[in-house]
């Protein structure tokens, strides 16, 4: 009688030594399922990353080009007559290039008289005058813009140098 104990042990004993591999099994499968969907979420992150900057620089890019134009008209329009009416024709494209930039969300920094920042103005001429506050934006040679709250083109200036 003692054989059937023993062996009902043995299989008892086999049994419990399956299922704790069997947990171990799904544990460890448990494990690798949770470190695939994770880095799925990093990989699709990333990629949604990847798409946004790629926008942005397609964006600006092309902003960049109606920007270029833009000045091009507000220079032609300061050497035109005030009668002239090719003048007017510019004016109205001019600012039908404006509300479209405005439209996209480009808004324009206002330079004259603010304080330098180089995150928003690039210096290409210093000056020194007593009357200004040193680091004073004092001429705007080209618009600086901003889209949304990301620089999109710095303006281009001359600063007051402290004396």
């Amino acid at each position: 009688m003692e054989e059937p104990t023993t062996s009902r042990d043995e299989t008892l004993s086999q049994i419990q030594k399956q299922l704790e591999a069997a947990r171990e099994e799904a544990a460890t499968n448990h494990d690798k399922y949770l470190r695939a969907l994770a880095e799925s979420e990093n990989m699709r992150k990333r990629l949604q990353r990847l798409c946004e900057d790629r926008i942005w620089q397609e964006k600006q890019r092309l902003l960049g080009q109606f920007l270029e134009v833009a000045d091009q008209l507000e220079q032609a329009l300061k050497h035109a007559g005030a009668d002239d009416p090719l003048a007017a024709g510019l004016r109205i494209t001019e600012r039908a290039l404006q509300t479209i930039l405005a439209e996209e969300g480009v808004q324009p920094i206002e330079s004259l008289g603010a304080p330098f920042d180089p995150k928003r103005h690039e210096a290409v001429e210093t000056t020194e005058d007593q009357s200004r506050e040193p680091n004073e934006v004092t001429r705007e040679y080209r618009k600086g813009y901003m889209l949304g709250d990301r620089l999109l083109r710095p303006a281009r200036v001359e600063v007051n140098r402290a004396s």
